[in-house]
């Protein structure tokens, strides 16, 4: 209960629903503009690209600017800037304004994360799981109803979509304000783990979390990008796909709420080598799976990906306890990449070998990220305990 009382942590969760729900709505506006623009493919990536690029890049650097006490600033403008841009995009008249409307977004986005990321952990550090999977779940039901709002935004707004999108904008930024600013504790008041050393953590640990954080990312963005197309290549319709799509996000949220929360009781390593472990078998199930049993893999695979997403935020600001922003963007950060890498990896596998067995290939990663996993420093309470008990 304590948590659902931290105003710290409600402001980082609403301005992560908020951001998100945005980038959520950049493919359907992107499908709405293709055919009035005459745009190509080639020319939908790019905007795309534009978007993940700037949104993924410059997390680190609006993380030092967050550290430096801008973080209020920035989690306030972040929200602010991705709804109206996005609002503005959608009544874009040529590819280059909305090659840059893309980039503004894109930015927005950057400014937020890593300053919500670093609110959700002014908690308890027994309960900074909990508290970091509460705000993942905010981005992740963001991004799965974001189409949804989407379509119900243009269907509503009509011509006057940027003056709503942007007045909508700024009342979440006023709202992420003010729930800011009721939070008693100033910046350098964060409340830090006393089982966590303020030394730089060794080299080893950083590349094997990096490594971990890697493989899962690419697998996550493939089956994100790809799954659609396996379901509609099998015959089984568009809408069908999307009901898979949907299937697999929306359980990534409550996955992140079970294994941010586990973790707390369990130890983060635990659950995150159970967790990559599981995601494996998941996507061999779902990619086999007949459309009587799709629909029950989609979910398992969903909660087990989302269940190590909060655990390896936590476990990457532990390693720089001094510097919260910058760890926190650079670990969202480094997932936008690392997605972007792998899927763009298994793309041209695709056209090698196939879609599917490319696919299926893919379920080796997260079973290589559960391995490399053993060898992060074991961190459930009973040895932190006896590690830090007087002699």
């Amino acid at each position: 209960m304590s948590l659902l009382r931290n105003s710290s942590l409600i402001a980082a969760t609403f301005g992560h629903l908020s951001v998100d729900v945005y980038s959520g709505m950049l493919p359907l506006v992107l499908l709405v503009l293709t055919d009035p623009l005459g745009l190509s493919y080639a020319q939908v990536g790019l905007v795309s690209m534009a978007f993940t690029l700037t949104s993924s890049l410059t997390q680190p650097f609006f993380g030092w600017l967050g550290d430096k006490r801008y973080h209020r600033a920035l989690a306030v403008l972040g929200v602010a800037a991705i709804s109206t841009t996005m609002g503005l995009m959608r009544f874009a008249d040529h590819f280059t304004l909305l090659l840059l409307l893309a980039a503004i977004g894109g930015l927005g986005s950057a400014a937020f994360h890593p300053q919500g990321a670093v609110l959700a952990s002014r908690t308890l550090p027994q309960l900074r799981g909990s508290a970091m999977s509460i705000f993942m779940l905010g981005g992740n039901l963001g991004y799965a109803f974001g189409p949804l709002v989407s379509t119900a935004v243009f269907a509503i707004a009509g011509g006057f979509m940027p003056e709503m999108m942007t007045l909508v904008g700024l009342a979440q930024a006023a709202i992420v304000f003010w729930a800011i600013t009721g939070h008693s504790a100033a910046p350098d008041e964060t409340v830090h783990d006393s089982t966590t050393p303020t030394t730089r953590a060794a080299t080893s640990v950083i590349i094997t979390l990096a490594l971990v954080i890697f493989f899962r990312s690419w697998v996550q963005t493939s089956v994100t990008t790809f799954v659609p197309q396996v379901i509609k290549a099998q015959g089984l319709g568009t809408d069908f796909a999307g009901q898979v799509l949907f299937s697999i996000l929306l359980p990534v949220a409550i996955g992140g709420l079970l294994g941010g929360t586990l973790s707390d009781r369990v130890g983060r390593r635990l659950v995150l080598i159970l967790s990559t472990a599981l995601i494996g078998p998941a996507l061999w199930g779902l990619l086999n799976a007949g459309p009587e049993t799709v629909l029950l893999w989609g979910p398992l695979y969903g909660i087990a990906m989302g269940a190590s997403l909060p655990v390896t935020l936590v476990m990457a600001q532990g390693l720089f306890p001094r510097g919260l922003g910058v760890m926190s963007g650079a670990v969202l950060g480094f997932t936008f990449v690392a997605g972007a890498v792998g899927v763009s990896a298994d793309g041209f596998a695709a056209d090698k070998i196939g879609l599917v067995t490319t696919m299926l290939l893919n379920g080796g990663l997260p079973l290589l990220a559960a391995g490399l996993s053993f060898l992060l420093p074991d961190d459930r309470p009973a040895v932190q305990v006896r590690q830090h008990a007087p002699i």
